[in-house]
């Protein structure tokens, strides 16, 4: 509403123009940049290094675009919704990001027990609860956010904590190697 009053009402239509130039250029900015970030690290980091590291050049290009155009689509369909502000959407990424890493940070610099497999199960049963609380509409087309109304990182938090404390307790603890060095940084005695 502001952006209409000051293209039309306040500004000359030229500098209403630069004003809204420069807005369209900072969305842009900031949608390619994170399009091509996540195209990274779900290419490299996950595909390349993780699931084929003999993986060509070609290949790992392929995962990239694929990537960034499944990404651009979810986005779209996300902004599609009438009822959504950048506010909810902004607190629903962040509530992702919250419940997919925060407890894996917490437990990794408190507990020694926590390896791959849970910190794994923790950051994909985090993210997926987030996105099932706050996307998926149930039966009767309300969300279980809106049906509990409780906030989704609260729940992804505790289901990731969960999770991860599960299961590395189920699997194999982590080497002698790491264990020391958890408790080397743990008292301070860590090298530069």
């Amino acid at each position: 509403m502001i952006t209409k009053v000051f293209t039309q009402d306040l500004a000359l239509p030229f500098v209403g123009g630069l004003f809204l130039c420069g807005i369209l250029a900072a969305i842009m900015s900031t949608a390619d940049s994170q399009l091509l970030v996540t195209a990274s690290a779900v290419s490299e980091d996950l595909y390349h290094q993780v699931v084929n590291p003999k993986a060509d050049s070609k290949k790992v290009l392929s995962i990239s675009r694929i990537t960034v155009l499944v990404v651009a689509v979810l986005a779209y369909i996300i902004a599609l919704d009438p009822d959504s502000s950048i506010m909810g959407l902004v607190s629903n990424a962040w509530a992702g990001f919250g419940a997919a890493f925060g407890p894996l940070v917490v437990l990794s610099l408190y507990w020694k027990r926590t390896n791959l497999p849970g910190a794994v199960a923790g950051i994909v049963s985090g993210a997926l609860t987030v996105l099932v609380w706050d996307y998926l509409p149930l039966a009767g087309g309300r969300t279980l956010g809106a049906a509990t109304g409780l906030y989704s990182l609260a729940v992804g938090f505790a289901i990731s904590l969960a999770l991860i404390a599960g299961v590395s307790l189920a699997t194999k603890a982590p080497s002698e190697e790491i264990l020391r060095e958890f408790e080397d940084v743990k008292s301070g005695n860590v090298e530069a």
